[in-house]
């Protein structure tokens, strides 16, 4: 009889994703295969692109008016993915986000990557503007920005699997962190011989430029999490 009641009491299911994390994966999901079907060739190529360390040099495949239009979206896709990541792991470090309601916490984050982003993009034009290097920043914005939406693209699956696979949890962690290590250190080879190549700059000048804008920012981020990073993969 004992046995009989305990069958009829209800099972309580715990959730361990968010409900706002599951549709915003589910709507990422939907604006990835839109692009791939939109923008298939266009999608390949900045994920050939995405792993060499040369700059592309396919500027009629990256610059027609339809693929333009495929960055965009795929520029999207990656402030999203980003706007998860952040989503995912800053409360482990920061104790104040864990008090706020998780729908106010994604959109806050995702106006500080906006933000961030759109302040980058708005610096780097102005550093052109006032060393006359306007064609070699378009070119930065472009040749880096092909590595940000690769990364989004590549980092897509495995935020599923940290987010809804808890066998996973670690593994997927752990390739994630392995994979923007890649990308940052891509980023920063590419912006260096963009400066050299392209731009008639003495190594230290571009040392210096990548420094201040992509490895310094960088460090400050890895000085400040490193222990809690550290005792996840622990």
């Amino acid at each position: 009889m004992n046995e009989f009641n305990q069958l009829k009491e209800p099972l309580v299911r715990e959730d361990f994703v968010s409900p706002i994390i599951g549709i915003s994966f589910l709507l990422l999901f939907l604006m990835l295969v839109f692009i791939a079907y939109n923008f298939r060739a266009y999608t390949s190529t900045i994920l050939l692109n995405t792993i060499r360390i040369k700059n592309s040099n396919e500027k009629s495949v990256l610059e027609s008016n339809r693929n333009k239009k495929g960055g965009m979206w795929l520029t999207i896709f990656f402030l999203f993915t980003v706007t998860i990541l952040v989503f995912d792991f800053l409360p482990h470090f920061l104790n104040y986000f864990s008090s706020v309601n998780h729908f106010g916490y994604l959109f806050l984050t995702l106006g500080a990557v906006v933000f961030l982003f759109a302040f980058k993009y708005m610096f780097k034009k102005i550093i052109g503007k006032v060393f006359q290097k306007e064609r070699l920043t378009e070119m930065s914005v472009s040749q880096l920005g092909i590595k940000d939406k690769g990364y989004g693209l590549i980092l897509f699956p495995w935020l599923i699997l940290y987010n809804f696979s808890l066998p996973l949890k670690e593994i997927s962690f752990t390739i994630i962190l392995f994979i923007s290590c890649v990308y940052f250190l891509l980023r920063w080879i590419n912006g260096f011989l963009l400066g050299i190549k392209h731009g008639n700059i003495p190594y230290f000048y571009s040392f210096l430029y990548i420094c201040t804008l992509e490895i310094i920012p960088v460090l400050l981020v890895i000085k400040v999490f490193s222990k809690p990073i550290l005792s996840i993969i622990a």
